[in-house]
């Protein structure tokens, strides 16, 4: 158990998550003791800013990663392959978004560090920054959740092609191992989906979305309940990828 643990925390994007549960948890503090103990809530507040604080250190340069990502999508696809197919094209589409998305979101969450940290002697508008990178979080978000509810659709077509095909030669074994394998990715892309919806909550809080549309906020419980769910969704998928590696990340 403990060299799972060892070699789970040993990625630090493992530890980022490790570190969002805990920010989120103090939130959930904060939250529960309002009316009760309002002293220790908002000791339990400034822990939650701290950690986010640091958090955003943590990712200082993420910003760079978003760009990894598509030159090494580029290298590994082309896109001119299958793009007639609209289920392929959203695909696509969706994901370079996402990563574009990331990429601003990110980059507005390291200048507004960087610049915290006095590097910067001209000054910025924190505020709007804030609601600017969270705009993108958002957008990216959104975008995602559409990339994977077209990946359902498309799990759930090939489910009901392959029950036809069992007509035309294909074993029972060869169907009910191919019905697992259909199963286990529905299962995978109903936690992401649900993760999203936990990231939401937050990026959309900080948007001031809810502001400008309802005229309202989300109180901290729910965006602390969001923040946990995500954060251990991806904990959880992330600790089952690396039960399967021999070799850790480092």
């Amino acid at each position: 158990m403990l060299s799972k643990f060892v070699s789970f925390q040993s990625s630090a994007e493992n530890r980022d998550k490790i570190l969002k549960m805990l920010q989120n948890w103090e939130l959930l503090r904060s939250y529960m003791l309002l009316g009760i103990d309002n002293k220790k809530s908002e000791q339990n507040f400034e822990i939650y800013q701290q950690i986010y604080v640091f958090r955003r250190l943590f990712r200082l340069g993420k910003s760079l990663q978003t760009i990894l990502n598509i030159l090494q999508k580029q290298q590994m696809q082309n896109l001119k392959k299958h793009f007639h197919q609209i289920p392929y094209a959203v695909n696509e589409m969706s994901t370079y978004s996402v990563y574009v998305f990331y990429f601003f979101f990110h980059l507005l969450e390291n200048i507004m560090v960087i610049h915290q940290m006095g590097f910067f002697e001209k000054k910025f508008n924190h505020q709007l920054l804030k609601i600017l990178s969270h705009s993108f979080w958002t957008l990216g978000l959104l975008t995602q959740l559409v990339f994977y509810l077209n990946r359902l659709r498309s799990n759930f077509r090939r489910e009901s092609e392959m029950k036809q095909q069992i007509q035309n030669g294909m074993t029972n074994q060869e169907f009910i191992s191919q019905i697992r394998a259909l199963t286990k990715e529905r299962y995978q892309f109903g936690f992401l989906i649900l993760r999203i919806i936990g990231d939401l909550a937050c990026a959309m809080q900080k948007a001031q979305i809810p502001e400008k549309l309802l005229n309202t906020r989300f109180n901290r419980g729910l965006v602390a309940l969001g923040g946990l769910m995500s954060s251990a969704i991806q904990i959880y998928l992330q600790a089952t990828k690396e039960g399967k590696k021999n070799v850790c990340e480092v």
